[in-house]
């Protein structure tokens, strides 16, 4: 006789969940894992309509205080950068488009000495002098001109080189995408190619006369002594002087301002501007609302911006990564004032950042600090970093923008850049929090799950027959549990919507919501859930481990067991790469410290990819007290992370208590993933890429 278990059921929530509101929330060979299923009965089912309904006026109730606008807070007593007469940034960029911000900044004292920060081939960030170099007027990628007219030439793993046969220069240009060649205007007006590792440089013959040079990545543009422009286009291909062609320029050119894929600013000795983009014209047009500008640049996807006489500096186009204005559309016609810069002397632009030097001496950054580029925050602590103290806490959430916590009274907090903690306002009487498509969703006291906007403006309550005792957030679907022990999961669509310099997601709603079956004996026994990218697991009182079956993009099925693990206390699962079908890493805990890894994977590639698969691999550790994604505490206190170099085995530097981690990686571009540790005095420790370190909109000053 077969035995036929009953499974827990729900009231067949299959129907579609519709909005009450008026559009959702806006912005050796492997061990063979095999799946043990109870053979399930189901019983009758209804229909019940699921709705997202307004949250209370106190739960809306948004966070009155500037978090957002707030600068880092140097960890160390490092001193502000001063004494600085000029600055310049470096050209960098992802020419694949997947995400990568890189930038380099330089800066100049008045005795010729440069500092560098930025993207450097060890991985060093933060600001350093170039050694051997003196006398520095100005710095291509790997090449200094000297105010001796000397040029030289750099190279972060031996001694700079100096060029010989090389003197009265005043002027380098160098082509980082034609294999870096590097052009020379002399003193006496004529243009010479020096080509890396050449024995001498070689005279440009159609140019002559030249009285100053500026360039992209690409091309050179060149003002001769009449003040004509001269535009020698490498995009198309090779930089051939057949391409030379005069622009037409309405009076004798003063000053060129060019960005990496030659945007330009253009001014006359009138004053007058005129903006040159490949993409768009073919002839310059007027920029008459930058006019009299001291300085100029271009930057970005196309952000033009100019400082004016009264120091202050202004900017319109591409809104890049919101450094026009975070709320801004991501297109501007009209100039807008950046705050936070006054005094200001000069102004460069990095493809994804800026750099601006006022009259003191001073230099502030803002933008994209992927790389360092912004000479001020740290992008990575590769050792154990104290962020602040709070106490209380029994949760903490990575998912987001930045780490939050729910403390013991149902509160939810966060620190600023300045890493001050602070309250937010709105979420009251939290059990527990999550998110989903980088929206918090909490569940309350009442036993109601509430998603909020980004920044917790506003929320909206999704209308349940029944009480919500936990959940868990995934890719696109939540899995939630009722305090009868029933599962379901909800799955959730959106829009997506261009806005401060990048695109978001709005309108974040259910879609549909599914019965999850599990085996009624075994449902009470749940003591955790889990999700990573491909589906949801729950661990039980007895140290079972289960995963919810799933094929393709059909709804989640039923829970089944993982064969072969007894006594599991808990799980780390591994959002590690996404938009792929790569395998990914689950670890599970039993209480002797032992952990092993569920691999979980599609049976197949493509978008039909099939059901989702788990693979119970043969190696273990052991001695582990507490672990964390990759990371790991052993149980004589030692922490390291796996596959992580710069985090080595070091002593823990005290008692922990709660780790969270998060893990962002796509199929390509840059990626980054940190841990957050409380320890049992009530510190907040931060281990991996900095989350307050990927860029900054507010204009801050460069340290040391």
């Amino acid at each position: 006789m077969v035995r036929r278990e009953k499974w827990v059921a729900l009231l067949s929530y299959t129907a579609v969940l519709s909005l009450l509101t008026t559009g959702g929330v806006a912005a050796a060979s492997p061990a063979k894992a095999v799946s043990q299923k109870v053979e399930a009965s189901v019983g009758a089912t209804g229909n019940t309509e699921v709705k997202l309904q307004a949250c209370s006026q106190a739960d809306a109730k948004a966070d009155a205080s500037d978090t957002t606008m707030k600068s880092w807070k140097p960890l160390g007593n490092k001193p502000v950068l001063e004494g600085i007469t000029s600055i310049a940034t470096g050209v960098i960029f992802d020419e694949a488009g997947y995400g990568w911000r890189p930038g380099i900044s330089y800066a100049f004292t008045e005795d010729g000495q440069v500092w560098k920060w930025g993207f450097q081939s060890d991985k060093k960030y933060e600001p350093y002098k170039l050694a051997g170099i003196k006398d520095a007027k100005q710095v291509m990628t790997d090449y200094v001109l000297t105010s001796a007219g000397e040029v030289w030439q750099i190279d972060e793993k031996k001694a700079p080189e100096k060029l010989a046969g090389l003197d009265k220069i005043k002027n380098i240009q160098q082509i980082d995408l034609h294999e870096g060649v590097l052009f020379l205007l002399k003193e006496d007006g004529t243009v010479w190619k020096w080509n890396d590792g050449a024995k001498a440089a070689e005279k440009v013959t159609k140019l002559s006369n030249i009285r100053d040079m500026y360039s992209s990545a690409f091309s050179l543009f060149l003002v001769d002594d009449q003040g004509k422009l001269l535009y020698l286009d490498g995009k198309s291909g090779e930089l051939n002087t057949d391409n030379l062609q005069e622009m037409d320029i309405p009076g004798k050119v003063k000053q060129v301002a060019v960005d990496y894929t030659d945007r330009a600013l253009i001014q006359t000795e009138k004053g007058e501007v005129y903006s040159y983009n490949t993409k768009e014209n073919e002839k310059a047009v007027r920029a008459a609302h930058a006019d009299g500008a001291t300085r100029m640049a271009v930057g970005g996807e196309g952000l033009y911006l100019v400082v004016k006489a009264d120091g202050t500096v202004w900017g319109w186009g591409h809104n890049t990564h919101g450094m026009l204005g975070a709320n801004l559309e991501n297109e501007l016609k009209e100039p807008v004032k950046i705050a936070g810069l006054s005094d200001i002397t000069d102004v460069r632009a990095g493809t994804d950042h800026v750099i601006a030097l006022d009259k003191t001496g001073n230099v502030y950054s803002f933008g994209s600090n992927m790389t360092g580029q912004l000479g001020r925050i740290p992008v990575t602590f590769d050792k154990w970093t104290e962020l602040g103290e709070l106490r209380d806490v029994k949760q903490v959430v990575t998912e987001l923008d930045r780490p939050y916590f729910v403390r013991k009274d149902g509160s939810v907090w966060s620190f600023g850049a300045d890493r001050v903690p602070y309250e937010v306002k709105g979420p009251a009487k939290v059990k527990t929090m999550d998110s989903i498509m980088d929206f918090p969703v909490t569940l309350n006291e009442n036993g109601q799950i509430q998603v909020w906007t980004n920044e917790f403006s506003s929320c909206e309550t999704l209308a349940l027959p029944s009480r919500i005792k936990d959940f868990v957030g995934g890719e696109k679907h939540l899995l939630l549990r009722t305090e009868d022990d029933q599962f379901l999961t909800v799955e959730f669509s959106y829009n997506s919507a261009e806005r401060g310099g990048g695109s978001g997601i709005t309108n974040l709603r259910p879609k549909k919501v599914e019965t999850l079956r599990i085996d009624s004996k075994m449902a009470p026994d749940v003591t955790k859930l889990y999700a990573n990218l491909y589906t949801f697991f729950a661990v039980t009182k007895n140290g079972q481990v289960l995963y919810a079956e799933r094929k393709n993009d059909e709804p989640f099925t039923s829970f089944a067991q993982i064969a072969g693990m007894k006594g599991i206390r808990e799980l780390a699962p591994e959002y590690f790469v996404r938009y792929t079908k790569d395998t990914a890493s689950v670890w599970a805990i039993d209480d002797a410290g032992k952990v092993q890894e569920i691999q979980v994977y599609p049976e197949s590639e493509g978008n039909d990819a099939g059901a989702i698969k788990v693979k119970l691999e043969p190696k273990a550790e052991e001695g582990i007290a507490m672990m964390s994604g990759r990371l790991r505490i052993t149980k004589d206190g030692q922490i390291f992370e796996h596959d992580w170099e710069p985090l080595q085995k070091q002593k823990v530097a005290a008692p922990v208590r709660l780790i969270s981690s998060t893990y962002d990686y796509a199929i390509e571009g840059p990626g980054s993933h940190y841990h957050v540790l409380v320890t049992e005095d009530d510190k907040i420790v931060l281990i991996g890429d900095n989350p307050y370190g990927k860029g900054e909109l507010q204009p801050d000053k460069v340290r040391q």
